[in-house]
């Protein structure tokens, strides 16, 4: 029986080519998951400010709903954009092993 050795090369290549276009994909991902996170962010300590400054006016009721926001909008936002690294990071510990 003969090994045919292009075809194996073949296949090897074409994997790395898959394992190369998935990590793209991931690093794409990742990154966009990022940026999301950072305008959530961005948008959230506006929403905060907004809140200080209806607490400036004594409209407490408000102010305390608008900061609750903005802080609920940080906290999911930045637990997002962890959870997407950590994901990312595992994937490209199993793709090296």
């Amino acid at each position: 029986m003969k090994l045919n050795l292009r075809n194996i090369k073949e296949t090897n290549h074409n994997n790395n080519d898959i394992k190369q276009e998935l990590m793209q994909e991931l690093l794409r991902q990742a990154k966009l998951t990022f940026n999301l996170a950072l305008s959530v962010t961005a948008a959230s300590a506006m929403m905060t400010l907004g809140g200080v400054g209806l607490l400036y006016f004594n409209k407490v009721s408000e102010a305390s709903l608008t900061v609750g926001g903005g802080a609920l909008a940080t906290i999911t936002s930045v637990q997002l954009a962890k959870q997407t690294k950590e994901e990312l990071l595992e994937i490209i510990k199993k793709s090296d092993g």
